[in-house]
């Protein structure tokens, strides 16, 4: 999945707008970013016991992606082909210009599609709108490693432009590997301390049979929100079908929502940063005492 880089600034402008924060996203039920074992059924509960621990761990991203694409026209493929490597090679000296590595940038051809056009024509004493070709297109996509978000946003202003448009931006972490082993023990600590704690209510500690761990990765492009937009005119005006509507620009109800779940073993900090989530969620089965045969 990818998401554009997006900064969203909100400014508070009345002193009670803080206590109506939680409306702006008008009572939007979201869905759930952890999912949480089931409650066993009767039968289930007679037979074991069931302790659950979900551990958190922020990283942050040691390399971000950027994907742009770069595309031309012309008369032919040919013509639209050297038209478009011609938009690559000036792109790309564009990205050493601010710094960027030959080999931090790879070329991914997309497409070389035919351009139609709609033309009106007479036909059999008719007027007709006909479809013509009249070029091709050919897209290629640049991919550019860059190591921060501060990089990211050099590199945009320097490749965008006519013909160059940014598509998506993606983020990495070169240690997700021993992350995801971090989270494991750090969830399986965590079960161990809930089922020290609960199973003390039995007067014999019952028997440890099963153990299931499930982590997942989460990427910052997995973790932004939209916002549903609400109307916020005043009034809609009535216009005849000669008089053009046209509406005020509005910025984009997006922003970078992080991880918001239910974690036994958490990070205390609010999501803020553009991190990587590594979500360990580990599962104890315990034979549950005086069980039917």
């Amino acid at each position: 999945m990818r998401t554009p880089l997006v900064v969203v600034t909100t400014f508070l402008l009345c002193i009670g707008l803080p206590a109506q924060a939680a409306g702006l996203r008008g009572a939007e039920q979201e869905p759930a970013q952890i999912r949480r074992l089931e409650p066993p059924s009767d039968a289930a509960a007679t037979q074991v016991i069931t302790v659950e621990a979900v551990a958190e761990l922020r990283v942050v991203p040691t390399q971000l992606r950027l994907v742009f694409a770069v595309s031309a026209t012309g008369e032919t493929l040919v013509a639209a082909s050297t038209a478009s490597r011609a938009q690559v090679d000036a792109t790309r000296e564009r990205l050493s210009a601010v710094g960027v590595a030959a080999a931090d940038v790879d070329v991914d051809f997309i497409a070389a599609v035919p351009v139609f056009d709609w033309r009106v024509e007479e036909q059999s004493g008719h007027k007709a709108v006909v479809e013509h070709r009249i070029a091709t297109r050919v897209q290629n996509n640049l991919h550019v490693r860059v190591p921060d978000e501060a990089r990211a946003l050099a590199v945009i202003e320097a490749a965008t432009g006519p013909g160059v448009d940014l598509l998506a931006v993606d983020y990495w972490s070169n240690v997700l590997d021993a992350k995801r082993t971090e989270a494991m023990q750090k969830a399986l600590a965590k079960a161990q301390e809930k089922a020290k704690l609960l199973l003390a209510a039995f007067p014999e500690a019952p028997r440890l049979v099963n153990v299931h761990e499930n982590t997942q990765v989460l990427f910052p492009q997995q973790l932004y929100r939209t916002i549903g937009r609400a109307e916020d005119s005043a009034s809609t005006p009535s216009w005849d079908r000669e008089t053009p509507k046209i509406a005020v620009s509005r910025p984009l109800l997006v922003y970078y929502r992080g991880l918001f779940g239910d974690v036994d073993a958490g990070d205390v900090r609010m999501p803020g940063a553009r991190e990587i989530e590594v979500v360990g969620t580990v599962r104890l089965w315990f034979e549950a005492p005086h069980r039917p045969r």
